[in-house]
């Protein structure tokens, strides 16, 4: 015996297929989104080195190191995890109590590091430097600061290992890698 579906027994099938098309708009639509999102953010950045004439690289480096400095000065506020804390954490061998206070120096110093070459940015925009000259000098003592951390970071703290740049890099992947994951 057939049993004939009547409109309010439709209806959760119908909403169903509704709700099921909308995701699948909404799915399709978040690529779009992204990708005017994308157009918008390098349009306005066409717009700012246009208005800033020669000045853009020098005033984009300006942004872009204040921008990083404030990702680590943010996690420096009382109840907050210091960011290189954060990625230790990560590590195989953990992070002992008394490293966290190394961890937490280290922020800091990585952000007025970074500070510091905000400021140097701006000196091409007073015709003191080039922006290439500051860009080389600040990759080069950049990449001295990050690899003469290790040593010195196995010599005080012998109980956690060897600590490699490879190290690094894998615990803060791993750190991204949980805190998106929870």
């Amino acid at each position: 015996m057939s049993r004939s579906t009547g409109p309010a027994e439709a209806l959760p099938g119908r909403r169903h297929r509704e709700t099921v098309a909308r995701l699948g708009a909404l799915a399709l639509g978040w690529p779009a989104l992204w990708l005017g999102a994308l157009a918008l953010e390098l349009a306005a950045g066409g717009v700012v080195f246009w208005l800033a004439g020669r000045h853009g690289p020098a005033l984009l480096a300006v942004a872009v190191n204040l921008a990083v400095c404030c990702r680590f000065l943010v996690t420096l506020r009382r109840g907050s995890v210091p960011l290189i804390t954060r990625y230790a954490r990560s590590d195989e061998a953990g992070l002992p109590r008394e490293c966290e206070s190394y961890t937490r120096a280290l922020t800091g110093i990585w952000a007025g590091v970074l500070l510091l070459f905000a400021v140097a940015h701006a000196a091409p925009m007073l015709d003191l430097s080039t922006t290439g000259q500051v860009s080389v000098a600040q990759s080069v003592i950049l990449t001295a600061l990050f690899l003469a951390e290790h040593p010195l970071r196995s010599r005080l703290f012998p109980q956690i290992g060897r600590a490699t740049p490879l190290r690094t890099l894998r615990a803060m992947w791993m750190s991204v890698g949980a805190r998106h994951a929870g």
